[in-house]
C-alpha cells in the first residue's frame, strides 16, 4: 500500500472525517438518547478516516486539524459557540500531544473524539437555556425528554460511550487498513 500523503487525499480524508462526524448527528433527531449518543456514533464513523490520515501523517497535526476543520464548519453552521470551539479544537491538540509521547492511535483517538461532545456540552452546563433551545427547535416534549439526562451520571456515560466507540471504530479501522 501506498503510504504516501498529498494535499488532495488529505483533503478528501479530512471531509470524509467532517462528513461521518456531521452524519451522526442527525440521529439525534429521532430521541434525546441519540443526541447524547451521538458524538459516540461520530467517533465510531470517523474511526476509518482518521486510521487512513493516520497511517500516513506521522507528525503533529492531525488531531488538531481534524478537530479544527469539523469545529469551525459548526461554528459557521451556528453549531458551536467560541468556547465549545476551544474544547474541540484543545481536545484535537492533546490528542497530537498524545500522538507524539504514545506513539500510538489507540490513545490519540479517543481523546480527539472527546472533542466532539463540545456540540452538547451545555446540556450539562447550561441546563435551562440548552432544555428552552431544544423545546424550540424539537417540541416541548423533545425537552422534557432531555431534562432527566442533565446530571454527571449521563456525561459520564456519554464520555464512556465515546471512548469505547472510538476504540471499536479503530479497531475495525485497523482490520480494514493495514
Amino acid at each position: 500500500m501506498d503510504k504516501k500523503l498529498t494535499f488532495w487525499s488529505a483533503a478528501v480524508f479530512v471531509v470524509l472525517y467532517f462528513v461521518a462526524l456531521f452524519a451522526a448527528e442527525f440521529i439525534g433527531f429521532a430521541h434525546p438518547v441519540c443526541w447524547v449518543f451521538a458524538p459516540a456514533i461520530g467517533a465510531l464513523l470517523g474511526a476509518l478516516p482518521y486510521r487512513w490520515l493516520s497511517l500516513r501523517w506521522r507528525g503533529f497535526g492531525l488531531g488538531t486539524v481534524l478537530a479544527a476543520v469539523f469545529g469551525l464548519a459548526m461554528l459557521a453552521m451556528g453549531e458551536l459557540d467560541v468556547i465549545c470551539l476551544a474544547i474541540c479544537v484543545g481536545c484535537g491538540v492533546l490528542s497530537d500531544v498524545v500522538q507524539l509521547t504514545a506513539k500510538s492511535d489507540c490513545w490519540a483517538y479517543p481523546v480527539l473524539a472527546i472533542g466532539n461532545i463540545a456540540e452538547i456540552i451545555y446540556l450539562w452546563i447550561r441546563k435551562e437555556w440548552y432544555l428552552q433551545g431544544a423545546a424550540n427547535e424539537m417540541g416541548q416534549a423533545y425537552a422534557d425528554a432531555m431534562a432527566p439526562m442533565q446530571n454527571t451520571l449521563w456525561f459520564v456515560v456519554a464520555v464512556v460511550a465515546i471512548v469505547v466507540a472510538a476504540e471499536c471504530g479503530l479497531w475495525i479501522a485497523k482490520k480494514l487498513i493495514k
